[in-house]
């Protein structure tokens, strides 16, 4: 069942909550009004309530509802007055509709040329390929204790020889975001870290603490490195929205290349422009 029939459903827009699903409606198969032979459907009210604000669309469908039908009602009874008063043959409005009319085409043929492009197949074969190009690296796993002064630094550092708990001391003095998990960083490979730090991760051994405070421009940092391992691919569920992302900024770029090859396309200087229409 659609998201979208779920919502009709928890705030009472189809006729009996307990009805069997197997005669649950669309939400374009559902009337919630009508004006003479005007349908109008649970889609169109859930249309237009997507071109709401934020702030108002966040509220309880059904407590908008009322008002979206009413405003839907208006609406078509606007339109028609204006047809009425032929307004649909006046040039400016002809010329609004054809460009409104080119950039609803434009938009669904669009849409539909990204849909095929990342299909479930395309999809597969772009992480199939990364499979085969992906190359093993280093990554490294480590903990810090930053603080602004050198002294505090030093302090801490003392605290460890005697066998302090790194992770309280981070969690007690760290003043980096990571102090809620006892100072741990999680995985990372060369060139996430800034230069000074990622230098001293690499002289580190495994369990092992810098014995002097490596200062970057964030301050001083008291570095424990955790572990090390061999990097591995990522799972195709852990990165289907990046690749996705990818197809479609790789297929648009294609796009536009092919689209303009030889057009004879011209684009008027800004200044220029803006003169023309001050003069």
């Amino acid at each position: 069942m659609s998201c979208l029939k779920i919502i009709f459903i928890l705030t009472n827009f189809f006729l009996i909550i307990t009805l069997p699903i197997a005669n649950a409606k669309e939400p374009g198969q559902v009337t919630v009004a009508t004006v003479d032979d005007h349908i109008i459907t649970a889609q169109d009210v859930l249309n237009a309530t997507n071109r709401l604000p934020k702030n108002i669309k966040e509220k309880p469908l059904s407590e908008i509802f009322p008002s979206i039908v009413n405003e839907l009602i208006n609406q078509h009874l606007i339109t028609k007055q204006a047809y009425k008063d032929k307004l649909d043959q006046q040039k400016e409005v002809i010329e609004i509709l054809k460009k409104n009319k080119d950039q609803i085409i434009a938009k669904y043929w669009l849409n539909n040329f990204l849909a095929n492009n990342t299909s479930e197949e395309k999809i597969q074969d772009f992480y199939t390929k990364y499979l085969e190009n992906f190359k093993t690296f280093q990554e490294f796993n480590a903990s810090h204790i930053l603080v602004k002064e050198e002294d505090d630094a030093l302090q801490i550092i003392e605290k460890l020889k005697i066998e302090s708990e790194f992770s309280k001391l981070a969690e007690s003095y760290s003043i980096g975001p990571s102090k809620k998990n006892g100072g741990n960083l999680g995985w990372f490979r060369s060139g996430q870290m800034v230069k000074e730090f990622e230098e001293a991760v690499l002289k580190l051994k495994k369990g092992k603490i810098t014995k002097k405070p490596v200062k970057t421009k964030f301050g001083y940092h008291i570095i424990m490195l955790n572990d090390i391992r061999d990097s591995q691919p990522k799972k195709i569920n852990d990165i289907k929205q990046q690749i996705v992302e990818i197809i479609k900024q790789n297929s648009l770029s294609n796009l536009e290349k092919q689209l303009r090859k030889n057009r004879n396309i011209k684009i008027s200087d800004f200044k220029k422009v803006v003169q023309e229409i001050n003069n």
